[in-house]
Order: structure tokens, then sequence, then C-alpha cells
């Protein structure tokens, strides 16, 4: 499921991030073209302007000047003197035939151009325009034309000069081509990060998921084993059964049934942590009245489990907790009945509390075997448990996962580090107040 998600979703960021860019490199791409016009329109105009400047200075024109002035500029240029075509083959090929395109530019110049304009001397009156020009073979050109005027008797010079556009639509075609290129290799690059940036964003999710898978199966399976001895117990009280065996069978479905209680307030415990639904009576409370009560309570049971247990306490004033006393309670329980089940018989076991800056820690420390690097990292996941316990029926593997939980609950942090000399040491730091 995740993976399907994850490809659904790499695709829909793709393809909005792809639009973004689409639209991004089509109005950069449009600008671009409008630029690249107006500066071939500029330059067309600028070249024609300097073309009329030189002929309206020169005496006399020649083949060669003009066949360099075409190809220099890459313009058809026609000349009129006094309505005389001045003949001149040219040096650009163009798609509809020259004589063509003189005729058409004759004709449609003298839409523009007022050939009664003359100033009081009687000279024509220099003009100017530019227009387009449509070929027959399906080709357009931007054209000039020009009078210059030739003395004070009405004599001129007619100047038309055509460009064919035609680079205009390769320039646009091919940056077309180059966009789009560019386009396909950001969508490349897009789905790469998409594909990266989903798989982090889901990442958390599918371990949420893949731990519920876990903890189901883990819950499911700890679930069977007392159930089993619960139904097997029950069914052979059918038979003829002396009192004493019974007796046996219904201790056997009791403590059965007990665990189960155990192990099903442990998971609702857990489950209304994920859901932020565990209920808390926080108060001020006193953490050396907290370990002493708690030292009360489990110094008779540690010692007939042969575990001497102390209480070390700071001599200065310990600062207030905010917190719940039963919570509190059930968590240090939690610690000293790991610690005195994962010892040997005999190995001391100690509840500290101490003062550290603006910090408040309790410690549950034993001399036990100590636990592994590679466990530390796994000790306070749900259904964890190390060699020494695996084949104990008392240990679900949830206690520590129950007291991380308490202690995330006021806002404290549960950390595991090595006793010096061998053991493990279980410290709970709240944070100043």
């Amino acid at each position: 499921m995740i993976r399907k998600l994850h490809r659904r979703l790499t695709l829909l960021l793709t393809a909005l991030t792809a639009l973004v860019l689409g639209c991004a490199l089509l109005v950069t791409w449009k600008l671009s073209e409008e630029q690249y016009q107006k500066s071939a329109e500029a330059l067309f105009s600028s070249n024609f302007s300097s073309l009329c400047d030189r002929l309206a200075d020169a005496a006399s024109v020649t083949d060669v000047w003009l066949a360099e002035q075409e190809q220099g500029t890459n313009c058809v240029v026609f000349l009129q003197d006094n309505g005389s075509a001045l003949h001149y083959a040219g040096v650009l090929n163009t798609p509809t035939p020259r004589s063509t395109l003189e005729v058409l530019a004759l004709e449609m110049s003298a839409l523009y151009l007022d050939f009664d304009a003359k100033d009081s001397k009687g000279a024509i009156v220099r003009q100017e325009s530019h227009f387009t020009l449509q070929g027959h073979a399906g080709d357009t050109y931007s054209a000039a034309a020009a009078l210059l005027p030739r003395g004070g008797n009405g004599a001129y010079l007619q100047v038309i000069s055509l460009q064919n556009t035609a680079f205009q639509q390769q320039h646009r075609l091919w940056s077309a081509l180059q966009y789009t290129g560019l386009w396909l290799a950001g969508c490349g690059l897009l789905m790469l990060i998409s594909h990266w940036l989903t798989g982090k964003a889901l990442a958390p999710t599918a371990q949420a998921l893949r731990q519920q898978k876990e903890f189901i199966a883990a819950a499911s399976h700890e679930l069977r084993s007392p159930l089993a001895v619960i139904k097997t117990s029950l069914q052979a009280l059918d038979d003829n059964l002396t009192p004493e065996r019974q007796d046996t069978l219904l201790h056997n479905a009791l403590r059965e049934t007990d665990r189960m209680t155990r192990l099903t307030d442990d998971l609702l415990l857990l489950a209304n942590g994920d859901l932020g639904n565990l209920p808390t009576h926080q108060e001020e409370l006193a953490p050396d009245n907290l370990c002493i009560e708690v030292y009360d309570q489990f110094y008779l049971l540690a010692k007939k489990n042969r575990h001497p247990l102390t209480l070390r306490l700071p001599d200065e004033t310990v600062p207030k907790i905010h917190a719940d006393a039963e919570r509190m309670q059930q968590l240090l329980a939690i610690l000293l009945h790991n610690a005195m089940e994962h010892t040997p018989d005999g190995t001391p076991i100690e509840l500290v509390l101490s003062v550290e800056k603006t910090a408040i820690k309790i410690s549950v420390i034993d001399h036990g075997p100590g636990i592994s690097d590679s466990a530390k990292t796994q000790i306070f996941e749900r259904f964890y448990r190390g060699d020494a316990s695996r084949s104990s029926k008392k240990n679900f593997g949830l206690g520590l996962s129950v007291a991380h939980e308490l202690a995330r609950l006021h806002r404290a942090t549960l950390s595991i580090q090595d006793t010096p000399g061998g053991g493990a040491s279980f410290t709970i730091q709240f944070p100043g107040t």
C-alpha cells in the first residue's frame, strides 16, 4: 500500500511541479522570442537607414557594392531611379523570383510613399516606411521603402529592401525544441526529487504501519498462549478428576487470566498513549518522598528475591516535580521488577535520586550482566525481549515500553547506560522547574 501511495504521490507532485515549470518556461520562451523579433526588426531598420544614408551621398552605385550590401545584411535590394529600375541581378536566392518580388514591393511601397510630397524648392521630401510583404511561395518578408531626393527638380531614388523572415521562424522552432528539451530534463529531475521527497515524507508512515503489523502479530502471539492454557484447563474439568487435580487446573486458568489482564492493561495503556488519551492526575510531587514510598514497597520483595535494595537521596533539598504519583510509582515499579528479573540472585539494586544543575534524575541501578549496545537501541520497543527472558512466561516484552510511555507522559526522558563495573542503569530525567 505504501509503495503504491509513494508512486501516486510521486506522479502527482511531478505533474504539479512540471506544470509550473512548463508555464514558467513557456512565458520565458515567449518573452525571449518577442525580444529576438524586436532585435531582428531593429537591426533590419538600422541597416536600411544606413543603406539609405550611403545611397543619398553616393554619386553612383556599382553592382559589386550592392552585392556586398545584400550579403552583409542578408537583404534583397531594389533601386528605382525616377521610376526606372536599375537592373541588378542580385546575389541572394528567394523562394519567390526576384522580379516578382520587385513588382510586389513597388506596388506595396506606392501605398506608403507620397511621390508628390515636395519641399519649397521643389525637391522630393525624404520618406521611409516599413511594412510586411507576402511572396507567392508562402514566404514572408520584412520590407522597407524610402524616397531619396536627387536634386531640386523633383528627381528621386527609390530604395526597397526585403528580408526573408524564415530565419526568425527557424529560430522560433529551434528555441522551442531547446525549451522542450529543457522541460523534459526538468521533469526527469523533478521526478527524482519528488520520489526522494515523498519517500522521506512517507518514511514515518511506513515505519508506523510496519510497527503496527508487528505489534498486532506479537500481541496475537502473546494472547494465544494463555488462552490455550485456559481452554485446556477448562476442557479437562469435564473429566473425572480428583479435587486436587481440579484445583490445579483452576489455579492454572486463573494464573493465565491474570497474565492476560496484565497484558491487556499494558496494551490499553500503550494504545491510549499513542492516541494522547492516557488519563493522568498530575500535581506537585516531592521526588524524595516518591522514592522513599517506592523503596518501602519493594524492600521486602527485593529481600525475598535475594536482591539487596538500597536508597540514595541527596543531602540538599530537591525541587518538586509536576507528576502523577500513581503513574510514577508504576514507572519505578517496572524498572525495579526489570532489575530483579534480569540479574542473578544476590545482585544489589540501587534506587538513586540526584539533582544535576536544574535537572532531576531518578535512577534504578543494577550490577548484573548488563545490556549489549545492539540491544540498547531496541530495549524500549514493544514486545522486545532479550535472550535471557525469551522463555519467561512472566515477561511479555512490554514493561520497558510502558515505562518509556509513562516517562514521555511526564515530559521526561528514560535512558539506559552501562553501570560502571557491569550492569545497567535506567535513568528518568525531569526537566528543571
